[in-house]
């Protein structure tokens, strides 16, 4: 079985103190949870994939849907956009995306490869839950069987009403797997 950890925007922008649109402390306190599930996908012989949110200023001034509800963040190339913390020392595969979600290109070849997709990241009720719906519903309507998982001590958001409401989603609705802990096999 192929597997992946799909490690969604942990990036400067979105958990450091003073990145534009943090989650702050709560997804501080996730790196650690973070860094040891991937140490176990790793020594599993899992593979990780990063997504970096990624926008510039021309883009944004041009009219980029997200413009009428966010100020620019994860702009390329500024220290913003950069993986955050111990991740950012580490050599992994990143995938870029303009949008809340992946590009559908990107999306047809993860549920094609993968056995097993497992979430992590931030903020759980916008990216990680936009792409947690887009690799869902790719997988069912190309009737490909894939097990995905989210590891809740791996997820953050700025409003932890809707970071509950949404891991309640990704499990009843979309059917998740939750990963009861960082030192679960994967």
């Amino acid at each position: 079985m192929k597997k992946l950890l799909l490690v969604i925007d942990y990036q400067y922008d979105f958990v450091a103190a003073d990145g534009k649109l943090t989650a702050g402390q709560p997804a501080q306190l996730i790196e650690p949870a973070i860094l040891a599930r991937i140490a176990a996908f790793q020594a599993a012989g899992g593979d990780i994939i990063c997504t970096q949110d990624t926008h510039t200023s021309q883009g944004w001034k041009k009219g980029h849907p997200e413009a009428a509800a966010f100020q620019i963040h994860c702009e390329e190339g500024t220290p913003g956009w950069a993986l955050y913390g111990g991740l950012a020392d580490l050599d992994l595969e990143t995938l870029t995306k303009t949008s809340y979600m992946l590009e559908a290109t990107d999306i047809d070849w993860l549920v094609r490869d993968y056995d097993v997709i497992e979430l992590c990241g931030v903020v759980t009720d916008i990216c990680v839950l936009q792409n947690a719906i887009g690799l869902y519903n790719h997988a069912a309507n190309n009737g490909l069987t894939v097990q995905f998982r989210l590891c809740p001590d791996c997820v953050a958001s700025f409003n932890a009403d809707n970071h509950q409401w949404a891991i309640h989603y990704m499990q009843n609705t979309l059917g998740f797997g939750l990963v009861a802990s960082v030192d679960e096999m994967i």
